[in-house]
């Protein structure tokens, strides 16, 4: 039996029963669904999809569910239009609630916005665009382009060398979470797991479920990378997101730590996805 498994996330052209079908037998394994996107309608139509499948054909098709977790993103735009920057251009970003345009955009962080210095480096689009940190005045955050382009709406933002104050579960990811419960989900994996406590809150949510889906935390930033051990002590297995890691670290050091993380999975015997 392989021990190599492929994971395919659903989105708008892979949701039909006609393509799931196709990528079945292609050689899928698990379907991944991303709670970033869609609703929970859609979801659960998606998974009956599956599971229809598995019967029609006696195969055994794993879902998963993956949580958004403490995700900053870039809100609402004017008209839902995107918007350019430039190299040098002032931009402002604000946590409230606004149509944002030109110089000022709105974001969704609701932390003090005293842990951004000066010189922090603010990335969106999985590093696409590139702003540095001038000064913080008036709750919000003076910043000057470094890396131009499009910046469109919901577009993740990372802020690496910031002490961020998330803790907890994210309140957008309950309901998900009880979702994945409902349905009997295979796996759910955590997003931007930093510690152990990040996983213990949420197994202490499933308490009770059972059988409950194994819990794979995704290993993405500074804080994840240090305390790996910690957190593979209670997750069932690990989650290698080499796209938010690729921006919170270095890229040319992504390969090293991903060979690191797989090779204390193995070292456990507990599954690591690369994805």
């Amino acid at each position: 039996m392989p021990k190599t498994r492929i994971v395919c996330t659903l989105g708008p052209a892979s949701s039909t029963e006609t393509v799931l079908r196709k990528m079945m037998l292609a050689g899928m394994d698990v379907v991944r669904i991303n709670f970033s996107h869609g609703n929970l309608e859609k979801h659960k139509e998606q998974i009956e999809i599956v599971r229809r499948l598995n019967k029609k054909y006696r195969r055994r098709i794993r879902i998963l569910g993956d949580l958004e977790g403490h995700r900053i993103r870039i809100g609402r735009l004017k008209g839902h239009r995107p918007v350019e920057v430039f190299r040098r251009q002032v931009v402002s970003l604000v946590p409230r609630d606004i149509a944002g345009e030109k110089d000022v955009l709105p974001f969704d962080y609701h932390g003090d916005l005293s842990v951004f210095r000066k010189g922090h480096e603010i990335f969106i689009d999985d590093g696409n665009i590139a702003l540095v940190v001038e000064g913080v005045s008036a709750g919000r955050l003076k910043t000057r382009v470094l890396i131009g382009g499009l910046i469109k709406e919901r577009k993740g933002i990372n802020a690496p060398d910031v002490p961020l104050a998330f803790r907890g579960v994210a309140p957008h990811d309950q309901p998900n979470i009880a979702f994945c419960l409902a349905e009997k989900l295979d796996f759910m994996a955590l997003s931007f797991v930093r510690s152990r406590a990040d996983v213990v809150a949420v197994r202490k949510l499933i308490e009770g479920a059972a059988p409950g889906p194994q819990i794979i935390s995704k290993i993405e930033n500074r804080e994840g990378i240090h305390n790996i051990d910690q957190i593979l002590d209670v997750s069932d297995g690990v989650m290698v997101a080499r796209g938010d890691m690729g921006v919170s670290i270095p890229i040319w050091e992504v390969p090293m730590v991903q060979k690191m993380i797989i090779r204390k999975c193995n070292a456990v015997r507990k599954p690591v996805v690369t994805a």
